[in-house]
């Protein structure tokens, strides 16, 4: 059984392709509710209140009994709950399932909000400035550490200080300021014999205060995101400078270009030991990615992904090189010779006529490897094919149209930020499933653009409107035809994207790609009412790249070993030999030793037969998680 989860894992491995509800009560309660602002939430709570007035987003009214609630989402939950002490009264009308539900819903949220605060709180805690990482300190020198602390400065014996009151003059001059403390450090001058006292609680805060203002000042100068600070390791810079309190001399330019930065590559390159386990467990693919800077420079990086991740392997500057066929194999040839062929799956480029030259080097020197196209790549080919169908492309045109006319005048931008809430999705030039975004944004906020375009307040701005881009765009918007043709471009692309969406993401993808593009073809079909004369040309244009790029061995296998399609559709999928062939072709290209093929060979017989393992409980649920990849060694069953 282990020689067929190793091989099934291998196939089944992603390898990037880079590729509530209430109850009848409480249902029964809200059916005569009144009219109201629908939010766009996933929050259950919302099922359960509204918004009667869009202008004021944290009023809302719960829809038992009517009570205004004005501070949020979150204050409707305690209201629900009936949580007191939260300024908010008891529901007396709320369902009993409803409330159980909210209290379970706010009960979560605390205790994830609480687990978060200890993980974090435990990661500060780690840093230790006297021991090394791999070392533990003892309870007694922990007692003691990351105190706030204010430092005087001791008087030395023998000095000629005054004494006032039992006190020596010293102790009333102000100790020096943050800048000046930097200045006599670079000067090399440092303060001695510093007497540590408490500090009370207003003057923690209004010593972190400071702090906080020459932390913030350092960010602004630098011009670094401020979302910087999420990182882990700025909390663990924080708690290293507070532990070795004042006086810390930071690192030159020399010293992070160069004995720091080794060693942080040094810890980088040891957190690979578990990337190199995973290729050697359940195999790895090798992608590559050609793209242009903003320097015009060519740059081709190397990235290996597996079951545990992505890794980045290299990176080439290939501007002054010929990048032909024999160039890009020589580059992925010698990054499999550093991983181990053994360990190589397959290797995935995008669909360029060069990679076929490179593939057949590949196929000759390594027979054991596939190399396959990117499916992100050739999912984004069907979507610009389909844009080039005469209705479509127009519609695309029409809708650029609009898109440049509200993004072009500020007045007329802010005037539409008011009537949408938010900014509308613009096509891209990299990516045509940009184009489909755009459309669908379109299309979700027709109501409010038509509202937009036959407001006073946009004629009254001026005459944006009888400048040629406005009579373009109030034309557009204005025709049916338009959005009709909007309706039916989405409906071309949107199961598309769906996929995309699916093998652009980390999310592991090569079982299930052949089952999500059958599925995307149906719903193409079911949007159309099946009238084959509606879709009959999108389906060409899918079936056209797919049957030439993405139709291979390893594929079918991955559809074929995957149960989530294969048992709810196992006679269909039998009856078709092509997937069991598939299954074939990876088996004889990928082990070499008969007795192992055959051996295989009986272990996917069980599978089909639902035998041994495959028959237990836990098996047969994991069937139906959509989610759940079959290719990681944790998940073989």
């Amino acid at each position: 059984m282990h020689l067929f989860c190793t091989c099934l894992s291998k196939t089944l491995n992603k390898l990037d392709l880079c590729v509530g509800n209430p109850s009848s009560a409480a249902s029964a309660s809200v059916a005569n509710a009144p009219s109201q602002s629908v939010i766009n939430s996933d929050d259950p709570a919302w099922a359960h209140c509204f918004c009667p007035d869009l202008t004021k987003k944290h009023s809302l009214k719960c829809k038992y009994c009517d009570k205004l609630c004005t501070a949020g989402i979150t204050r409707i939950k305690y209201h629900l709950a009936g949580i007191k002490g939260f300024n908010v009264k008891k529901c007396l009308k709320c369902p009993t399932p409803v409330r159980e539900e909210m209290y379970a819903l706010l009960t979560k949220k605390t205790e994830e909000k609480d687990q978060k605060a200890k993980e974090k709180q435990m990661d500060r805690d780690g840093i230790d400035l006297d021991h090394s990482e791999d070392e533990s300190c003892g309870e007694e020198d922990s007692d003691h550490r990351n105190q706030v602390l204010v430092l005087k400065q001791k008087p030395a014996k023998g000095s000629n200080s005054t004494v006032v009151g039992g006190s020596t003059i010293d102790n009333f001059f102000k100790p020096p300021s943050v800048e000046e403390s930097v200045q006599m450090m670079r000067k090399g001058i440092i303060l001695k014999n510093k007497v540590q006292t408490s500090l009370t609680t207003q003057k923690r805060e209004e010593r972190r205060d400071r702090a906080c203002e020459y932390i913030c000042q350092f960010f602004y100068e630098a011009s670094i995101p401020h979302n910087t600070i999420t990182l882990p390791s700025f909390d663990h810079m924080l708690e290293a400078i507070g532990e070795f309190g004042r006086g810390l001399r930071g690192p030159s330019p020399y010293e992070m270009s160069g004995p720091f930065l080794q060693k942080r590559k040094k810890k980088v390159l040891d957190g690979f030991k578990n990337h190199k386990e995973s290729w050697e467990l359940t195999g790895c693919t090798v992608m590559t990615d050609a793209w242009t800077d903003r320097k015009g420079r060519g740059v081709m990086n190397l990235v290996v992904h597996s079951a545990h991740g992505v890794c980045f392997v290299d990176s080439v500057d290939c501007s002054g090189e010929r990048k032909d066929g024999k160039y890009i194999f020589d580059l992925v040839d010698n990054c499999i010779e550093d991983i181990g062929e053994e360990n190589v799956v397959q290797v995935v480029t995008d669909n360029a006529s060069v990679n076929t030259t490179a593939a057949s080097l590949l196929t000759a020197k390594r027979p054991s490897i596939f190399w396959n196209g990117c499916a992100a790549h050739c999912i984004d080919l069907m979507l610009e094919d389909i844009g080039k169908l005469g209705p479509v492309e127009q519609t695309i045109t029409n809708a650029r149209h609009v898109t440049v006319f509200l993004y072009a005048h500020t007045r007329v931008l802010d005037l539409m930020r008011k009537f949408l809430k938010k900014d509308l999705v613009r096509s891209g030039i990299t990516r045509f499933a940009t184009a489909y975004l755009n459309l669908r944004s379109l299309l979700d906020n027709k109501k409010e653009l038509t509202r937009l375009f036959r407001s006073d307040e946009l004629n009254d701005l001026g005459n944006y409107l009888k400048k040629d881009k406005g009579k373009k765009a109030n034309k557009v918007i204005r025709s049916e035809a338009f959005w009709k043709n909007v309706d039916m471009a989405v409906n071309f692309f949107e199961p598309l994207a769906n996929v995309l969406r699916r093998m652009d993401s980390d999310v592991p993808a090569m079982g299930f790609f052949h089952g999500l593009m059958l599925e995307a073809k149906k719903e193409i079909s079911e949007r159309f009412d099946n009238d084959e004369s509606r879709f009959k040309v999108a389906w060409d244009i899918i079936d056209k790249r797919w049957d030439s790029k993405l139709k291979t061995p390893l594929h079918l296998a991955g559809y074929y070993l995957n149960p989530y399609f294969y048992y709810p559709k196992k006679s269909e999928i039998e009856h078709d030999g092509s997937y069991r062939a598939g299954v074939i072709a990876c088996i004889t290209k990928m082990v070499d030793d008969e007795e192992i093929q055959d051996n295989i060979i009986e272990e996917l017989n069980m599978y089909q037969d639902q035998q041994g393992t495959f028959v237990h409980e836990i098996a047969i649920r994991q069937r139906r998680n959509k989610n759940f990849n079959p290719g990681e060694e944790e998940n073989l069953i």
